[in-house]
């Protein structure tokens, strides 16, 4: 495909190989990668393309980092998303394992969920944590997911793991752009989440080329709005629930005070007896008026472009 962007590109991977050591794996074609991913930009079957509503400039670094990682999102290793006019290129579950498994020293690598209910341990060897049991259960696939891990093979049989608990992986999604994806595929995000960490905290400290470890970064980087201040979502849920007790608090003492203020009305039945259930119904009744309406949407819910939905639709195919 005779396009200027494209060529561009191409020709500044050329630079890149032969003035500063750039280095991609031999059976990847950096024209097919760019040329398949142009098809991509430029598809307007779902409305306006991502290249016509991108700046060039961001298409042209979101398509350099795509090529230096050599990627290639005919194969789901990743996909495009806009964030304005900006055009970011974000790995995905199966681009990190692609990174990984491309480096020597890997022989393998991958992420799995757990869920609650699930058997699930960890312990410590020479200093180094490690996974002691996981043993899922199909019966708890759509129970909460309680924490997530990655597990890297060596070529000399040892392992490196990595575990993020749910709140971690919580505090991660709510410093992200857009919440959307995150909330309609939970699990295969949880899995790139944890897998992501993995990939950066191993290609940070393990490989001798800092224009992957660039690429690699900003490819992570890009989905994160670092002007937005991290979220403590358990002090949330716990902000929540003082709330609530507040409210509950405040209908007591409501109730206390009709009491006093009025006199007991007592209900005589045949036998003569005081209805002594009275003050209970009344407190129902008092607690009721103030709970009984329709709950608020969360506040802060972020409706995304779309964009990352259909990525993730195409990635699960």
């Amino acid at each position: 495909m005779a396009n200027e962007l494209i060529n561009t590109v191409i020709s500044r991977i050329g630079a890149m190989q032969k003035e500063q050591g750039l280095t991609l794996p031999a059976d990847y074609s950096v024209a097919n990668a760019l040329n398949a991913a142009w098809l991509m930009l430029t598809d307007d079957t779902r409305g306006q393309s991502l290249q016509s509503r991108t700046s060039p400039t961001s298409q042209s670094q979101a398509l350099l980092n795509m090529a230096i990682q050599g990627l290639s999102p005919a194969k789901n290793q990743g996909y495009f998303i806009a964030y304005g006019q900006q055009l970011s290129f974000q790995r995905s579950y199966f681009g990190s394992i692609t990174v990984l498994k491309r480096l020597p020293e890997i022989k393998d690598v991958w992420a799995e969920v757990v869920h609650q209910g699930d058997e699930f341990s960890i312990g410590g060897d020479q200093g180094h944590m490690v996974i002691k049991t996981f043993n899922p259960s199909f019966e708890n696939q759509d129970k909460p997911i309680v924490g997530a891990f990655a597990v890297i093979v060596k070529e000399d049989g040892s392992k490196d793991y990595t575990v993020m608990t749910k709140k971690e992986i919580d505090v991660s999604w709510s410093h992200a752009k857009t919440k959307k994806v995150q909330n309609e595929f939970p699990q295969e995000m949880a899995q790139r989440t944890v897998l992501n960490r993995a990939a950066k905290m191993y290609i940070n400290t393990s490989v001798d080329n800092d224009m992957l470890v660039k690429a690699v970064s900003d490819t992570t980087h890009d989905e994160y709005d670092d002007d937005a201040p991290r979220k403590d979502v358990t002090d949330s849920a716990t902000a929540k629930q003082s709330s609530v007790d507040k409210l509950i608090n405040t209908a007591t003492k409501r109730v206390k005070q009709q009491k006093q203020a009025a006199p007991a009305k007592e209900v005589t039945p045949d036998d003569g007896s005081t209805d002594s259930n009275t003050d209970e119904a009344d407190a129902a009744a008092s607690q009721g008026s103030l709970f009984d309406t329709e709950p608020a949407a969360p506040a802060g819910e972020d409706a995304g472009t779309g964009d990352e939905e259909e990525a993730m639709e195409t990635d699960q195919g």
